[in-house]
């Protein structure tokens, strides 16, 4: 087949592509056009499955949140770290609705996002201390310092209350006091163990469709 034959089948095959795609309907997306497949069903990302889901400081209860937060994007706007997302259409409720993944970027505590919030669902907070978005938890197992197979301290470090949050032990093992935990996210995010990570962020927030606990 010439060079310019495989040219002619490419462009033969997108038009063909975008012509069954335009049939779909809206937010049908290509790939569903063309396959005649139908979007999956799973959780999105950020819903982040048994961990929870990390909402910003200043969250009220998720029920009470989900009634008030009139996705307007204000939190996301105002956040210095840039660490709030908004879920996207394949979450059903919690479409447009802000969320944290601690593991991509975490909460730096700047709380610029509750007096943002024009609707009250981030309640606006003072002191760095004061959000609580869920509890980090060790898994001994893979933590470098707890199994004997290096020293790390990387989450001690990033903790902005490090020593009332997280502690440190023998080789630099850490220890998180959950009284004291924000949930910010920053140890999980600089956790040096990246396939997954040694400490995770773990909140009691699912989405409806999951079963709220």
């Amino acid at each position: 087949m010439s060079e310019k034959a495989t040219v002619l089948d490419r462009r033969e095959f997108f038009r063909v592509l975008a012509l069954r795609s335009g049939k779909v309907g809206a937010g049908g997306g290509l790939l569903y056009g063309l396959l005649g497949l139908r979007p999956s069903s799973a959780l999105p990302a950020g819903a982040r499955g048994e961990l929870g889901i990390v909402r910003p400081p200043g969250a009220l209860e998720e029920p009470d949140f989900l009634a008030r937060c009139i996705r307007c994007t204000e939190c996301a706007d105002a956040c210095e770290a840039q660490c709030i997302l908004l879920f996207g259409p394949e979450a059903g409720d919690l479409h447009g609705t802000p969320y944290i993944v601690p593991s991509e970027k975490g909460c730096t505590l700047c709380l610029a996002c509750g007096p943002a919030c024009p609707s009250g669902a981030l309640t606006p907070l003072e002191a760095r201390d004061e959000p609580r978005m869920g509890v980090a938890v060790v898994d001994e197992r893979l933590c470098v310092s707890h199994n004997g197979t290096g020293v790390c301290g990387a989450c001690h470090t990033a903790c902005p209350l490090r020593n009332r949050a997280i502690t440190q032990d023998f080789r630099n093992a850490p220890h998180v006091v959950p009284e004291e935990c924000t949930g910010c996210g920053l140890c999980e995010e600089l956790c040096i163990v990246r396939d997954r990570r040694a400490i995770r962020v773990v909140t009691d927030r699912r989405p409806a469709r999951e079963g709220a606990t």
